[in-house]
């Protein structure tokens, strides 16, 4: 039963359809004000995000017990366009070198029995194109 409203001496109905742009409206408006006022308590820039991760190699080393994983992304550009790579290993004293073909380096991962307790890895990959990409890693193992 809809309600009913005198209107100039009259009595009428006025349906609730009429109500809706009004209520549309209203609701924008609190969403509205509430975003400029979000935006208004954030915190000028985004400085404290950390910036993306630029690496092309994805070089990653993890040091376990007894044997230390290096690993990178086989899945890279750098790696797909590789036409040959080289991991060098430095181990305490003893510097390591390790080449690498191209269907090598699709494997992502190559183990290690270290040393010591502190292990630097430098990956250098070499593009078709001439472009050589390096990244570097340190491990260590605390006693």
């Amino acid at each position: 039963m809809p309600w009913k409203i005198k209107l100039n001496g009259s009595t009428g109905s006025v349906p609730w359809v009429r109500l809706i742009p009004t209520m549309g409206v209203a609701i924008l408006t609190v969403v509205l004000l509430n975003a400029a006022v979000d935006a208004w308590h954030a915190p000028a820039g985004r400085a404290s995000l950390p910036p993306p991760n630029t690496s092309r190699l994805h070089l990653r080393a993890r040091m376990g017990a007894e044997q230390m994983e290096v690993s990178w992304d086989h899945d890279s550009a750098a790696i797909r366009e590789a036409e040959r790579g080289n991991l060098q290993i430095l181990d305490g004293d003893v510097t390591e070198s390790v080449p690498f073909e191209p269907a090598q380096l699709q494997d992502g991962v190559l183990v290690y029995r270290p040393r010591s307790n502190d292990v630097s890895v430098r990956m250098e990959v070499s593009e078709r194109s001439g472009e050589k990409i390096s990244e570097s890693v340190r491990a260590v193992r605390t006693p």
